[in-house]
């Protein structure tokens, strides 16, 4: 390419950056989708079985409380790496009213899996569903780690899958139900 062309190029290459920056910004922008777990009501319990607790749980057992429910299992790496998080928010913040209930999709046949990770995390001791595919189809949770936090009224406030946003939500969750 000679001079010549090179220098006529510059033109066109800075509109483009100019035309590429200026979408970016005008998509940053655009409001967001809103987030299909947030207003839902918690869905119905029905799974095959429950670890940590002494009976099946009803809904009637997380009415009024601020819930988080953790969609995870034992074979999904980022699920174990934040557990260690999901215990230290639940030890901080337990005492403030936060309940944590876990549901995996694992099956009745791997329930001794289950059984034995959650009894290998110490301070892993809120209830765990399993063989709970059935709620993950209801809510649509299609990827795991999902963190779903529900308020007093039984509704979703927020849904992620990030530890430290949780946390940032329980916060302000806790923060609007202080008189």
């Amino acid at each position: 390419m000679s001079n010549a062309d090179q220098s006529s190029a510059w033109p066109l290459f800075a509109l483009l950056v100019v035309a590429a920056a200026a979408l970016v910004v005008l998509q940053m922008r655009r409001p967001q989708p809103p987030d299909p777990h947030v207003g839902q009501p918690l869905p119905p319990l029905d799974v095959a079985g429950w670890i940590n607790t002494d009976r099946p749980l009803v809904a009637g057992d997380l009415r009024g409380k601020l819930l988080v429910v953790d969609y995870w299992a034992t074979w999904c790496g980022p699920c174990i790496a934040s557990m260690p998080k999901m215990v230290d928010l639940h030890q901080r913040f337990g005492d403030q009213g936060l309940h944590i209930v876990g549901f995996t999709s694992q099956t009745y046949a791997e329930r001794d899996t289950v059984e034995q990770y959650v009894r290998s995390v110490e301070g892993l001791d809120w209830p765990i569903a399993y063989d709970a595919g059935f709620v993950f189809d209801m809510m649509g949770i299609y990827g795991i780690p999902t963190y779903v936090l529900y308020d007093g009224s039984g509704l979703s406030v927020w849904a992620g899958s990030d530890v430290d946003d949780l946390e940032d939500a329980v916060v302000a969750a806790l923060a609007r139900s202080k008189p």
